[in-house]
């Protein structure tokens, strides 16, 4: 939930038939977690696994295709290892000691590090190989090596002892929701509309609901009528929400926070009162998933007041669903962002999908709260925007900036 240990990555690479799937296997304790076998290119897509390392904590491992495949299919599945690169946190590069040409091995080294990334080498032993020759390699390399035999479970503790004393682990702890006293109430509006999933709340919404009750703060849940609020006579809305600001604000305990779904900034920034705080379920997001580092989405949202008709915007969307009503993605931030130009756009949309690989057509890129994905990720596609120098922001920052500059500046204020 919101205060879990984040999963630390592992992707598992190198050419085919080395032993990668092999290794995973030998990593999990699960002799058959991944397919072996002889044939080349047995795996095709990469392939994940959950485990914990004592003393470093959750893992996800990422066994990924052989790298050296050269054919359309195999410019595919290469992709996707490169994906695993720049998502994981410590690539395990494996390579057969007895191959004598170590280029293509180097140039994952300098992907790798290229994204700042760790990167330790596995030697999988088909054969007895001499010291000498390994000493070799690792001095031609020059990262640490293990020397193994992948399909041998003796090196299981052997493999794992390795990982804990080089892999450095970077502390991710960043609390959702800054800033909050030991006691009070949190009052988080959630509209519910045709697309809202039935029998849970949105991520968002639970870890929320699950941070505050973990430090013994009230969660208080309320459901605006956002049709009625923006209809005709919005007063019976109005007043509900209203008596229930007043009634939590006039406890001992006070009212700390309002956090309101980013979609309803038009009706909720109107009728919450200046003195009490107030942000979005996506600003949240947000600031969890950049680590605190708000001043990339601040910066892209800014893009806003340049873009022109006929300009190319790409929204974006961590998981897929089907679209009902006024979806927030395909219909609101549109709208709002024609009506804000004046003019037509060219929107592209991607839900589920990896990360566009030409981004150079684009003006700017428009995220949802990357809520089901990892922040490895999340942080992934945000390099990948400021290195093709596209502006990148996300829904909440998109919407909040559309009512006006000081809705903005109000909800990012918790975090910053």
């Amino acid at each position: 939930m919101a205060k879990r240990k984040e999963r630390s990555i592992i992707a598992i690479i190198g050419r085919t038939n080395v032993g990668k799937s092999s290794l995973l296997n030998l990593l999990s304790g699960q002799k058959e977690y991944a397919i072996t076998d002889p044939t080349p290119g047995t795996t095709a897509d990469t392939v994940t696994c959950l485990m914990e390392i004592h003393d470093l904590g959750p893992f996800k491992i990422l066994d990924t295709a052989g790298v050296d495949e050269f054919s359309k299919l195999g410019d595919k599945k290469r992709q996707k290892t490169y994906e695993a690169i720049e998502e994981a946190d410590l690539s395990l590069l494996v390579l057969d000691p007895q191959n004598t040409d170590f280029e293509l091995e180097l140039d994952l080294i300098k992907r790798i590090q290229k994204h700042k990334k760790q990167v330790l080498i596995i030697l999988n032993n088909f054969s007895v190989q001499k010291k000498e020759s390994i000493e070799k390699i690792k001095n031609k390399l020059g990262l640490p090596c293990l020397s193994l035999q992948a399909n041998n479970k003796e090196d299981h503790q052997r493999l794992i002892d390795f990982i804990q004393t080089y892999f450095q682990r970077d502390s991710r702890d960043i609390d959702l929701i800054p800033s909050l006293k030991e006691k009070g109430f949190v009052l988080l509006v959630v509209p519910m509309d045709e697309e809202t999933p039935t029998h849970r709340l949105l991520r968002p919404q639970d870890m929320a609901t699950e941070r505050l009750l973990r430090n013994f703060i009230t969660p208080v849940l309320f459901r605006p009528n956002l049709q009625e609020a923006r209809g005709k006579n919005p007063e019976f809305e109005k007043k509900r929400f209203l008596d229930l600001v007043k009634h939590l604000s006039q406890t001992p305990e006070g009212l700390q926070l309002i956090i309101t779904d980013s979609q309803a900034f038009d009706v909720i920034t109107s009728w919450t009162p200046d003195n009490i705080p107030l942000t979005s379920f996506s600003v949240m997001m947000a600031h969890y998933m950049t680590f605190g580092n708000l001043d990339v989405l601040l910066e892209g949202v800014k893009q806003i007041d340049k873009l022109k008709s006929g300009d190319n915007v790409l929204i974006m969307e961590a998981c897929n669903h089907n679209r009902k009503c006024d979806d927030i993605g395909t219909v609101q931030i549109p709208h709002l962002l024609e009506k804000k130009v004046g003019g037509k756009l060219n929107f592209s949309f991607n839900f589920g999908h990896p990360f566009p690989e030409d981004l150079g057509e684009f003006k700017l890129i428009i995220h949802c709260g990357g809520c089901m994905i990892d922040r490895q990720k999340f942080a992934s596609r945000i390099i990948k925007a400021q290195e093709a120098e596209i502006p990148f922001t996300n829904y909440g920052f998109v919407l909040a900036y559309l009512q006006n500059k000081k809705v903005l500046e109000r909800v990012i204020k918790p975090f910053i």
